[in-house]
């Protein structure tokens, strides 16, 4: 298989810490990312930006940090599938493509404390532009398309021998 549809996403998380003396420290990380289905596999690219704003009485600091490119691959048998999100809500929030784990390892990097420390194991959920809905929906059915085509046992089942 060649290269099929490649989708960018954000993906966004903010923590705030009240520090002893009267401090406050907000922190914002944000991931810059790429999905894209290649050769049977779901590669998964992020970039990940994290910038911290500290006040401590009338001193106000800020820090940013941007870690180099992570890239992570899953083979598609540990993949079961992929939607994009619809409703009244997504005309607010914007679109987001939800990629769903048939294994809880197959996320595991990404789910972790070093990668994207998602909320469900099994569920990798990305933020896209409305601009890319379009091409979210083309990759969600290029994938399905992939996974039906894997040999028996493919994502509901067990992961074949050799599968990596």
């Amino acid at each position: 298989m060649t290269v099929a549809s490649a989708v960018p996403f954000t993906f966004r998380r903010s923590s705030d810490l009240y520090t002893s003396g009267g401090g406050y420290e907000s922190t914002t990380e944000t991931a810059q990312g790429l999905v894209r289905l290649e050769r049977g596999r779901l590669v998964i690219q992020w970039r990940l930006a994290v910038r911290t704003e500290a006040t401590k009485g009338a001193s106000y600091e800020t820090r940013e940090q941007i870690e180099p490119v992570r890239e992570i691959v899953i083979p598609l048998d540990r993949v079961a599938g992929a939607f994009v999100t619809e409703g009244w809500w997504t005309k607010i929030a914007g679109p987001r493509l939800v990629i769903t784990a048939a294994d809880l390892l197959a996320f595991e990097e990404i789910a972790g404390q070093q990668g994207l420390r998602l909320k469900h194991p099994s569920k990798l959920v990305l933020r896209l532009k409305r601009a890319d809905r379009l091409i979210a929906e083309e990759f969600a059915a290029e994938l399905a398309l992939s996974l039906a085509r894997l040999p028996e046992g493919g994502p509901a089942g067990t992961i074949a021998a050799g599968s990596e």
